[in-house]
């Protein structure tokens, strides 16, 4: 029975160091979101026609700036090129709303080279069209794209997102509330 009490102790042990790790990476978590595209970057669709989202596979946190200090609160935007097949070639910084008219700040330079290395490094599934001949229509508005009748092109697309850091107390928090897309096929 000693040797069950010890390795209950133990147990109990590696349980508390696992929830204080938790508690560790939960205070520098990273939220984000995806903005709304605002006017002239669509493209209108037929009716025969469907757009499906790229959807993130990997998307790694931007890293909290090391050289941050003190109580912060920083939002940084950026938009995010994809290729047809859904790769990442492009990230640059996003100011055209006033949501994100911080992010021009040279002040907030080491927030915004953290939000480009991190999205540098996500991974999407390509963004499609799909066309349906006229007897499939019931399977567009399921949004199924899969069958040899249907036709698929993979698109090309733009994205657009916004990063918020905070700091209080010691807790550090990069913010990422998902919002729709900036689906702006080019």
């Amino acid at each position: 029975m000693h040797a069950c009490g010890a390795g209950a102790r133990t147990l109990a042990g590696l349980v508390l160091a696992a929830v204080a790790t938790g508690c560790a990476t939960r205070s520098s978590s990273v939220d984000h979101r995806m903005l709304l595209p605002q006017g002239g970057d669509r493209v209108e669709l037929e009716s025969r026609e469907l757009f499906v989202m790229p959807v993130a596979l990997a998307s790694p946190e931007p890293v909290f700036p090391a050289a941050a200090a003190g109580s912060v609160e920083v939002e940084v935007c950026a938009e995010i090129w994809l290729s047809a097949d859904g790769d990442v070639t492009r990230v640059a910084p996003f100011h055209a709303t006033p949501e994100c008219a911080q992010g021009a700040d040279p002040a907030v330079r080491d927030y915004a080279q953290a939000v480009d290395a991190a999205l540098r490094r996500w991974e999407f599934t390509p963004a499609m069209i799909c066309e349906f001949p006229p007897e499939l229509l019931a399977m567009r508005d399921e949004g199924d794209c899969r069958g040899p009748e249907i036709t698929v092109r993979r698109v090309p697309v733009r994205l657009n997102y916004a990063f918020t850091f905070s700091s209080r107390g010691g807790t550090r928090r990069v913010g990422v509330a998902r919002q729709r897309a900036s689906d702006g096929v080019e």
